[in-house]
């Protein structure tokens, strides 16, 4: 639908990205089960490819920088926590209580305020937020058996936009979940199949998602309240996936995947002329 190109190569699995708030830069997980190199981690590259540093060492994915570029929160321990570093490298910073259960990754994802972090709980697989400020963890959706898997934050903070996956059948529901009184509403959508990685435009008008199709998942975009969607990334021969928008809008990075390698993408997008096409004023 729109240009991409590749930027990263290695052969090792590199993937999920995040954006820097001044759109410059992105930090992507990069992942090889044979690594001998201590090349394992978190590295931060520049919006075109240059100057990769390695800013965290050790299993670490699903990345999200915080709002005013300081932090970076991410699951560690191969899913089963949830740490923080400063975004310019340093000590691993632990927030959350003990009590805690973080299993096969937590999804972690920040509020626009940068107060809070919304995640996924193990204990009672509950969407549940915690308070930077204030050190209160907060249950607000759990429903028996279904994982609520947070894809991000409405842009005014009072909404988490959940995919609700019946952990039977992996079929998603997408719910926009209030942050402060509980209440649930359904997102119409593609259809039941199979959602993840949610992603909201900076303006909140916009929703790409991943959803299988045959053999593959790949990239869809659609109104952020619901309605029909538009194809953005699919290929026949391998998923795309993991979409984060850059904060000024204008450029998508996502993990395309082919055989065993994972790569980071970005796609150079325009909101106008997708709302346009959806036809959303």
């Amino acid at each position: 639908m729109f240009p991409a190109r590749q930027l990263t190569f290695d052969p090792a699995q590199q993937g999920f990205a995040t954006w820097s708030p001044d759109s410059k830069y992105i930090v992507y997980q990069y992942t090889d089960l044979n690594d001998t190199l201590g090349n394992n981690g978190l590295w931060k590259v520049s919006a075109d490819g240059a100057g990769a540093d390695l800013i965290f060492k050790g299993i670490a994915e699903h990345a999200k920088w915080s709002p005013d570029g300081r932090y970076i929160v991410f699951d560690a321990d191969t899913g089963n926590s949830i740490r923080m570093i400063p975004a310019a490298g340093g000590d691993v910073i632990k927030f959350l209580p003990d009590s805690v259960l973080i299993q096969n990754g937590g999804l972690p994802c920040w509020s626009p305020d940068g107060s809070q972090i919304a995640f996924l709980e193990r204990k009672g697989l509950s969407l549940s937020t915690f308070n930077l400020r204030t050190g209160k963890l907060k249950s607000l959706f759990c429903e028996e058996g279904r994982l609520p898997l947070p894809g991000g934050w409405w842009i005014d903070g009072k909404s988490i936009l959940v995919a609700s996956m019946d952990r039977q059948t992996r079929k998603c529901t997408m719910l926009k979940v209030s942050a402060e009184n509980r209440e649930i509403i359904p997102v119409t959508g593609h259809n039941e199949n199979f959602y993840r990685h949610l992603a909201l435009s900076p303006d909140g008008s916009l929703l790409i998602y991943a959803a299988m199709e045959g053999k593959y998942l790949g990239l869809y975009i659609m109104p952020s309240e619901g309605g029909r969607s538009l194809p953005l990334a699919v290929t026949k021969d391998g998923h795309t996936e993991g979409a984060a928008w850059s904060p000024d809008g204008k450029k998508i990075a996502f993990t395309r995947t082919q055989g065993r390698n994972f790569d980071i993408w970005v796609m150079d997008i325009n909101i106008e002329k997708i709302k346009s096409e959806l036809q959303i004023k």
